[in-house]
């Protein structure tokens, strides 16, 4: 009789803000490379009908794969993302502070609700002025909506 694998019954998922910059690094055992970043995970709960917020967590998410640390090199700062959790392993970091390291088995991006939304460029006003790419100081109702090539424009 053979037995079949296990199945996994859940999994964790973890939303939070990217905080600073992803690292790159390699280990000192193999030189395997990795790239890491932290997240701030906060939330809260309601009490009497007013939203109570607690202290946040912080996580620190290590990625092994390619795909992931490509992804993690381009997240900035303020963006939110959901962790699907692989592996979490906690330890103390140099200032002995408790932390849980995430080895991610996927990251995904979420829209923001704050994030500025495309919108029609502002129109200047009559007398507004421009500096050109060359210092030069040009009506703003002379200048172009966009510009594409700074030298065309400058000889204009």
């Amino acid at each position: 009789m053979s037995q079949e694998p296990s199945k996994q019954i859940f999994s964790s998922l973890i939303q939070g803000t990217v905080r600073g910059r992803s690292e790159q690094g390699h280990t000192n055992s193999g030189g395997r490379a990795f790239v890491k970043f932290r997240i701030v995970h906060r939330t809260g709960y309601f009490s009497s009908g007013k939203w109570v917020a607690t202290a946040p967590m912080e996580f620190e998410v290590t990625c092994w794969e390619e795909q992931q640390m490509l992804l993690a090199r381009s997240l900035r700062p303020g963006t939110d993302v959901l962790v699907t959790v692989k592996k979490m392993t906690p330890y103390l970091d140099q200032g002995e502070e408790p932390i849980i390291n995430i080895t991610p088995a996927n990251i995904t991006p979420l829209p923001s609700s704050n994030a500025p939304t495309p919108s029609a460029p502002r129109r200047q006003r009559s007398g507004d002025l421009v500096v050109s790419p060359h210092g030069e100081k040009i009506a703003a109702d002379a200048w172009p909506d966009t510009v594409t090539d700074p030298q065309l424009v400058h000889r204009r």
